[in-house]
């Protein structure tokens, strides 16, 4: 449930709106009685969306209303801004569907905080989790997965992990065989009528495999640069997952939030949403033209 309205002597959301019913018009001293409060932002501007982002808003609001700045340049600056890249960045559209790029969640917790911000989504997730465990954000966001995708070193614990906690949600795992092969493998709760896509284009075609996706598992030669290789059909996977819903449990997005470090596949982080970056503008181009710097703005 969403947080309660502010009270007096504190800031928060009301109706949709970032409300400060703690300092005065001219800002620096506490008020009293602020029934109706200052707006500061209307929060569906507020970048990166969701219960995170929202906090951050209101703790630089505070800040600087406690210093005396007024509410005018308060409400510019919190419109005008953008995280840095990586950090719940929209990427590409399609159909509706946004493509986020939060590649430096490397946790669970900043995982967890990446999926809330959504009212649902098809999840790429794994790499390296270090020893993280992944239950506590399993159970808090698992009505949120309309799929997982799991990639990296410890993408079966990934797998285990949802097994034990959200075992309704469909998983796939993604990743390069011993003999050089990306393959796309069901693990659990896969929906029937998906198909697992090999490679881009038509059955047949250069670079797609024989393997039928009904056996459950499709192998595709990897070209130069297999973490690539890996990330591109990991979006493909979840495009493939997220367009089979229909309705209220369609997601609104396909989120890179992996809980767990690059380093098993990518140089860092960075590196790791470039690549995702890339498959998804690719992918939303197969769709219509997409203006990635305008879903940035």
């Amino acid at each position: 449930p969403p947080p309660p309205p502010p009270a007096d002597g504190e800031l928060g959301v009301r109706d949709g709106e970032l409300v400060d019913r703690a300092f005065g018009e001219a800002g620096g001293v506490a008020g009293v009685g602020m029934a109706a409060g200052t707006a500061l932002a209307d929060a569906a501007v507020i970048r990166p969306p969701g219960p995170s982002g929202l906090a951050d808003a209101l703790a630089a609001a505070a800040l600087a209303r406690s210093i005396g700045i007024t509410p005018d340049p308060i409400r510019s600056a919190l419109a005008a801004f953008r995280p840095a890249a990586h950090r719940g960045e929209v990427v590409a559209e399609r159909d509706g569907i946004a493509f986020v790029d939060d590649s430096k969640a490397t946790n669970p917790h900043a995982a967890q905080a990446a999926i809330a911000a959504h009212r649902r989504v098809v999840l790429i997730a794994g790499g390296l989790l270090k020893g993280a465990s992944l239950a506590s954000m399993l159970d808090a966001v698992a009505d949120r997965l309309a799929g997982v995708v799991a990639i990296g070193r410890d993408r079966e614990l990934v797998v285990a992990a949802i097994a034990r906690h959200a075992p309704e949600v469909p998983t796939v795992t993604v990743f390069t065989g011993d003999d050089g092969c990306v393959t796309v493998q069901r693990e659990l709760s896969f929906p029937s009528g998906v198909d697992l896509p090999a490679a881009p284009g038509a059955s047949g075609a250069p670079g797609t495999s024989d393997v039928s996706s009904a056996s459950g598992s499709v192998s595709v030669p990897a070209p130069a640069g297999t973490a690539v290789a890996v990330m591109d059909r990991a979006v493909h996977v979840a495009w493939s997952l997220a367009a089979a819903h229909r309705g209220e449990d369609r997601p609104d997005a396909i989120l890179l939030a992996p809980a767990a470090a690059s380093l098993d596949m990518f140089a860092g982080y960075g590196r790791r949403g470039d690549a995702f970056a890339d498959a998804a503008r690719s992918l939303a181009g197969e769709g219509g033209a997409v203006d990635a710097q305008a879903q940035r703005r």
